[in-house]
């Protein structure tokens, strides 16, 4: 019965302790805790000078390739976009230049403001393959439905 109350007591004396240890590292940390909110403060306020990106579809109005820019009329109005040596302009999975679009093509573009100005970094246009296969079963379908009639 002795050894079980010494080993009670102990155990409880490892916690008393065990909490004392606790209680001074809870008063350390606040003393550091305006530092940190600080720097939280300062990234915050670096995260809000990042732009977002913003998000067009549309089809080109105008291309100027050798300045670089590109106007698009989406659903809210015309986007004119600046591109960059960065920007990434796709057809499907290949890459291709500003040159390469041409008004009247559809196009989705994701840019975002720096400076004033809407820099564009990508651009996809759909693949040419895709449009002309679309085409081609529309014309499918008609001359089918015109077949059809005749042949009754």
């Amino acid at each position: 019965m002795k050894k079980v109350l010494s080993l009670i007591l102990a155990v409880a004396f490892a916690f008393s302790l065990a909490g004392a240890a606790m209680a001074a590292d809870a008063t350390t940390s606040t003393a550091t805790a305006p530092k940190t909110k600080k720097v939280m403060k300062h990234k915050k306020a670096a995260k809000k000078k990042i732009a977002r990106l913003k998000y067009v579809y549309g089809e080109v109005t105008a291309v100027d390739a050798t300045a670089g820019t590109l106007t698009v009329k989406g659903k809210k109005g015309e986007v004119s976009l600046d591109t960059t040596s960065k920007t990434m302009i796709r057809q499907g999975r290949k890459k291709i230049t500003l040159a390469d679009i041409k008004a009247g093509d559809k196009v989705s573009a994701r840019y975002s403001e720096v400076k004033g100005k809407d820099v564009a970094k990508s651009i996809y246009m759909r693949p040419v393959a895709a449009k002309k296969a679309k085409k081609a079963k529309k014309a499918k379908k008609a001359t089918k439905k015109e077949a059809a009639p005749a042949s009754k």
